[in-house]
């Protein structure tokens, strides 16, 4: 049996004595009669090219089993192909998004490594400037801790984008979910059981998602007709250690608060923790509602009501953003992924009589 005709291309190649077996791009362009040039942009720019053009050039590569030269392109392009994701926390919320961003950027040939900050602000610049130095392409900041201090960098920004919050006035695209819409479906649901002292323990006020979830806390209070006085509003980390002791210094008020808005399933999982120590029945004699839905809280007994969002699908959005912004294609509008309330054992009607007075 005679062998399969290689390629013309090939066939002048190994004239020429190179027996090194390697096809190469000059011999896929020589099969085809077009220029290197074209072959280039069709396998790393196909929108350049006619979808003739791509195919031509797709099935040429495949017959003669070209492999791109990775390591020549990245140098030539100064491209590492690698892409950083910082979070504050190695919580479950944050591996979440990793998970979708890593699935992102799997799919169009980069690699993804996670940098922990530590909620640690001067680490985010380390970061930032680790990407101006070329050890990798591009950014997502998952929360900044100082927004403020970022804005200052002025025009030192390496390809970037903020994810679950704004980051700042820094104009760099925005992955983001609705905290204001989340929190006043949190609180209403409250109130549709019958609750009229509704306390909320919120997050550090630095970061723009424990601001944006504090005012929709507030919106809800006031759209209900509530007395302030009797729905106080404390501020603290992100933590199960605060939720507990921010909730215990809750029990303490007279009257006590009825129902409690946290500002993230960690520091409702504390709360909950403060409740049962002194004694209290969760979802009857103090409610409490979550943010993010995390496995911490589906393991509780009863599992925690909470609000909800799609976090892989925010890790796959922010690094869909940021290739898009390296390859220089035009600049989408920020995306903003939408909230549900999952209702579960935490919430129910307050018990104690003198907790369904109108205010």
């Amino acid at each position: 049996m005679r062998p399969a005709a290689r390629p013309e291309g090939l066939r002048a190649r190994m004239a020429e004595g190179d027996q090194s077996g390697l096809v190469r791009m000059r011999d896929v362009a020589r099969a085809l009669g077009v220029s290197v040039s074209t072959v280039s942009r069709a396998l790393s720019q196909p929108q350049l090219v006619s979808q003739e053009t791509l195919d031509r050039v797709n099935a040429m590569a495949a017959q003669m089993r070209f492999r791109p030269n990775l390591a020549a392109r990245d140098l030539r392009t100064r491209s590492t192909r690698s892409l950083l994701v910082a979070v504050p926390s190695f919580s479950p919320l944050f591996l979440e998004i990793f998970r979708g961003a890593e699935q992102e950027a799997a799919a169009n040939g980069y690699g993804v490594l996670m940098a922990h900050t530590g909620g640690d602000a001067n680490r985010e610049h380390v970061f930032l400037d680790q990407v101006l130095s070329q050890r990798a392409d591009g950014l997502v900041l998952v929360t900044t801790m100082d927004p403020e201090r970022l804005a200052s960098r002025g025009k030192s920004f390496p390809a970037m984008v903020a994810a679950l919050d704004s980051a700042g006035a820094i104009g760099v695209p925005c992955v983001q979910i609705d905290n204001v819409a989340g929190a006043v479906a949190a609180v209403s649901h409250l109130v549709a059981l019958g609750h009229r002292r509704i306390a909320h323990i919120g997050g550090p006020p630095e970061q723009s998602l424990a601001r944006e979830r504090a005012q929709g806390f507030a919106q809800a209070i006031a759209a209900a007709g509530l007395e302030p006085a009797h729905c106080p509003r404390l501020t603290g980390e992100f933590s199960l250690a605060s939720g507990e002791a921010l909730m215990a210094r809750l029990l303490t008020r007279y009257p006590r608060p009825t129902a409690v808005f946290a500002a993230n399933d960690e520091i409702a999982v504390g709360a909950l923790q403060a409740i049962k120590r002194d004694g209290l029945a969760i979802g009857q004699d103090v409610s409490v509602i979550g943010y993010d839905d995390l496995r911490i809280g589906l393991l509780y007994d009863p599992p925690l009501t909470t609000v909800g969002f799609d976090k892989v699908q925010l890790g796959r959005l922010a690094i869909a953003a940021l290739i898009a912004s390296l390859d220089g294609r035009s600049q989408v509008a920020d995306s903003i992924l939408p909230t549900a309330l999952e209702i579960r054992g935490t919430t129910g009607p307050p018990v104690e009589a003198s907790a369904v007075w109108t205010a």
